[in-house]
């Protein structure tokens, strides 16, 4: 079939020039090649569609019928190409995105609401979940996550860093023992993300690993910060995820000196080769985004 759609076009270019030779010339073909595709052609539709001799071409009552039919295909792929252009040029379509409820109640939420002021004519269907989920299976088009991805199948881009800090309330600080070191850390109440039960510290050059009992764990970021500004005890949070809390007071800063080990922030997509517009635009526009570009650069300066 695809074979028979080229020939229905080199058919219409040699009705148009009205000789083998300049249709030929203007495909970059051989004149013999011509010749001998479109003799292919009459005998796969069954019928003469061109009257030859020496000197010109004439179509027949069934070519003028068939070029009609031609016609309308050159013209429909003609439309087609200029609506892909017109994509390429103003992105629109829909982009199906995922990514854990944390970043999707703060950082994502910020970062879209720019997007598409930028590219209005793009949908976004966000979904917010703390499942890990397959994209090529559940038809995501993209992923916002922390942490490099495990299926070396799908593109993995790093374009940021988050930085992690302990907080608790100021009601539970208060009311319990003062923290001077993290290996107190154990005996105080925490709210574990199940991702993060190992909490990792530095100080200068030393280091403290936490082994963390899971008596209250969860895999959502928000309950952790909910349950942590209701005075249940100490969690580790990004410090995207706090950093209203602390400005208001309803979160305070534990073990201050002492840096939690961060996570790096990924866009993860099914493939590298011809995204559509849209997502090559989201692409392009999350690499860039002032409030990811800024994390990363201030915590990259200060790792060094």
């Amino acid at each position: 079939m695809f074979k028979q759609l080229q020939d229905m076009a080199l058919f219409a270019l040699v009705a148009e020039r009205g000789s083998f030779t300049a249709a030929a010339l203007q495909a970059g073909l051989p004149k013999s090649s011509v010749s001998q595709r479109i003799s292919q052609l009459e005998q796969q539709v069954g019928l003469r569609l061109l009257n030859r001799t020496t000197r010109k071409i004439n179509l027949t009552f069934a070519g003028e019928r068939y070029l009609v039919y031609c016609r309308e295909m050159l013209d429909a792929s003609e439309r087609a190409e200029y609506a892909l252009q017109r994509l390429r040029d103003n992105p629109s379509g829909r982009l199906r995105i995922t990514c854990p409820a944390g970043i999707g109640a703060t950082l994502l939420a910020r970062m879209n609401t720019q997007f598409q002021r930028s590219f209005p004519d793009v949908v976004l269907e966000v979904s917010i979940s703390d499942e890990v989920v397959d994209l090529v299976d559940a038809g995501y088009d993209v992923a916002l996550r922390t942490g490099k991805p495990q299926d070396s199948s799908l593109i993995g881009r790093m374009i940021g860093h988050s930085p992690r800090v302990l907080v608790a309330s100021r009601d539970y600080l208060h009311s319990h023992q003062a923290i001077e070191h993290p290996s107190q850390l154990p005996e105080h109440q925490c709210i574990v993300h199940r991702a993060w039960s190992e909490w990792v510290l530095q100080k200068g050059e030393a280091y403290h690993r936490c082994d963390l009992p899971r008596l209250h764990t969860t895999d959502n970021l928000l309950y952790a910060r909910e349950c942590a500004q209701q005075g249940a005890g100490i969690t580790l949070l990004p410090s995207f995820l706090v950093e209203a809390a602390l400005a208001s007071g309803e979160l305070s800063h534990v073990l201050a000196d002492w840096k939690p080990e961060g996570n790096d922030l990924y866009l993860v997509y099914p493939s590298r080769k011809l995204n559509s517009p849209a997502l090559a635009c989201y692409i392009a526009f999350a690499t860039q985004y002032s409030e990811i570009k800024d994390s990363y650069t201030d915590s990259h300066q200060r790792r060094q």
